[in-house]
């Protein structure tokens, strides 16, 4: 109940934050319209009478209310109605407005890579289109509820027993309501297949799967399972909608006998002597019109229900960020030439009991090539992640020039950092954008734009594109251009470099798909350039290909999750121990490759 007061409020607010006039007329003639309804009952049983009298003006005048209780009630309605979806699209869109910024906002990665939160997200992005109709649900139902308290406040003039009649909608507004929770806690159980029958759906339509989908023909299987997961999704929500479907309608049987009891009163009544004829029919015209309103109010508040269940689902999103709300750090921007320090540093994914990292203990002097190596898994992105605080560690610290991170402002500490990921973004927007987005205040910067394809190895992408900077890139636009993915991945990199003082850089496997000695050329500059700076950088480098790894002032080595070793490229190597059998391993595998390639692609050394 907690959960819907505050899922209604959301809704409200939201609604006078978008357009408070408008918002309070449609929460003001809504109730209004609905009361309304009870004139037309009022307005026939007067004309009932006067025609069992045969009196002609008392006819004509309740004729005359009828006709303006009508249009009145018809007209305002229709207009409530235009207010209210106009409001509701306000409504809408700043809902999406502010989904969007908690989303991106967020200073983590939990609620994309958590899975309980993954089904938590992807209930909120189903339901999300509901969100904007959710005020539209709450209008409605306020005018329902007016209209059913006007009803029985007139029933109760034919006779007082009559007032009881909602006490048999009761059952049928309980079984709704009950229907409506059983049916969302299903919803919520069966998310997590709902996900995963989704993703395959994705995954058979995907340009980058549709390759192996072919090559290895998965069309069959990835049918096969999508099919099975879409059954048993269905089976449970199919028999918990039946269910609440039975007991809905074993509540309509005793409103029904309750309404049946209702007219056999009235006419009673009538047969007594205690009551007129246009008794009998106002209860003909009220019954009709209670039955409409309970109908509708067992239809509106399971609407009402679904649309505070996705406010609901939108709330958490809006908790969860309010519990990762970054304090106010000791200064905006990091300064330049800090050395960075970690200090027992160990983490695990929220939801997981695997330690990924532990007790990690590295000092790094302000402007070193800090290169991480390991074999797969061995939690060297993870290490990426925290340095960029898209996740906090579970244990130890890391500062900074001093401080540490936690305490520091992450926006602030993020305009201080670069990185480029081997999992890159694909913006699909023009080239100047694409590098530009790097460095956001300067994206229109022609000069700024160059310079970063320059420091970034992507000089010749201008001249290989239609429309140079301005050419749209995706092929999902008109006049798109694909790239390549070697292509894609210097876009990255030249986004990287958008920032021409960082104090950070991050380099997580970002040129995986170029040639070893495109890479070996690229990082030669990086760290050419870093050196000369006046305040260079701390340059974090993973990567596999040790010819580019030698290069770093210090290499550690990470394996199950711990500091297996440290040092130089030469300290390394004379220890002979895990860096060096792995240092020979790449390049034995390296040397084999040259034998069969052109002497002009070999990389120099």
């Amino acid at each position: 109940m907690r959960d819907q007061l505050r899922a209604a409020l959301l809704l409200m607010t939201t609604a006078f934050h978008a357009d408070a006039r408008r918002a309070a007329l449609v929460l003001l003639l809504a109730p209004t319209v609905g009361a309304c309804g009870v004139v037309t009952g009022l307005a026939i049983r007067q004309a009932a009478d006067a025609a069992v009298r045969q009196e002609l003006r008392p006819a004509l005048n309740a004729a005359a209310l009828l006709a303006t209780a009508v249009v009145v009630t018809y007209s305002a309605g229709s207009f409530v109605s235009v207010l209210r979806i106009r409001l509701q699209q306000q409504v809408g869109l700043l809902l999406d407005r502010r989904l969007i910024e908690l989303t991106a906002g967020l200073p983590t990665l939990t609620h994309h890579e958590h899975p309980d939160y993954l089904d938590r997200m992807d209930l909120l992005r189903a339901n999300r289109g509901q969100l904007g109709g959710a005020f539209g649900a709450l209008v409605e139902n306020l005018r329902s509820l007016f209209g059913l308290g006007a009803t029985l406040a007139l029933l109760g003039t034919v006779h007082p027993a009559l007032l009881t009649l909602p006490l048999f909608a009761l059952p049928a507004i309980v079984a709704s309501h009950l229907g409506s929770n059983l049916v969302g806690r299903i919803e919520q159980d069966t998310a997590e297949q709902e996900r995963s029958r989704r993703g395959l759906l994705e995954l058979s339509c995907a340009p980058d799967a549709a390759r192996e989908v072919r090559v290895y023909g998965l069309a069959d299987e990835l049918t096969r399972r999508h099919d099975a997961l879409h059954s048993s999704v269905l089976r449970r929500r199919g028999r918990a909608e039946a269910r609440a479907a039975a007991w809905t309608a074993c509540g309509w049987l005793v409103f029904a006998a309750g309404y049946l009891g209702g007219v056999l009163l009235s006419l009673a009544a009538v047969a007594g002597g205690t009551g007129t004829p246009g008794d009998a029919v106002l209860t003909l015209v009220l019954g009709a019109q209670l039955l409409g309103a309970v109908s509708g109010m067992v239809t509106l508040g399971t609407w009402l229900q679904h649309a505070l269940r996705a406010a609901g689902y939108f709330l958490w999103l809006a908790d969860h960020a309010a519990g990762q709300a970054d304090a106010d750090g000791t200064w905006a921007t990091p300064p330049r030439g800090g050395e960075l320090v970690l200090d027992r540093v160990s983490f695990r994914y929220p939801g997981t009991d695997r330690t990924v990292l532990h007790d990690i203990s590295v000092r790094i002097p302000a402007g070193t090539t800090f290169a991480v190596v390991g074999e797969n898994g061995a939690g060297k992105t993870t290490l990426a992640k925290l340095l960029c605080r898209l996740y906090e560690p579970t244990s130890g610290t890391i500062t900074y020039d001093g401080a540490a991170l936690a305490d520091l402002d992450v926006q602030g500490w993020r305009r201080g950092l670069t990185a480029c990921f081997q999992d890159f973004q694909r913006f699909e927007l023009t080239l100047r954008t694409a590098v530009g987005l790097g460095d956001l205040p300067r994206a229109d910067d022609h000069a700024a734009v160059t310079a970063a394809l320059a420091r970034g190895g992507g000089e010749d992408l201008p001249g290989r594109l239609p429309h140079g900077l301005d050419s749209q890139l995706g092929p999902d636009f008109p006049d798109g251009v694909e790239l390549s993915t070697g292509q894609w991945q210097k876009v990255a990199m030249c986004r990287t470099t958008m920032r021409e003082a960082p104090v950070l850089m991050i380099l997580d496997e970002p040129t995986a798909s170029l040639d070893a000695a495109s890479e070996h050329a690229l990082f030669a500059r990086y760290a050419e350039a870093a050196h000369g700076a006046e305040h260079p950088p701390i340059t974090v480098l993973v990567s596999h290909r040790f010819a580019t790894v030698r290069m770093a002032d210090l290499i550690v080595v990470i394996g199950d999750g711990t500091v297996q070793e440290a040092g130089t490229h030469q300290e390394l190597m004379l220890r002979n121990e895990v860096y060096a059998d792995l240092y020979r391993l790449g390049t034995r595998g390296y040397a084999a490759a040259r034998i069969h390639r052109p002497e002009s692609l070999m990389p120099r050394e």
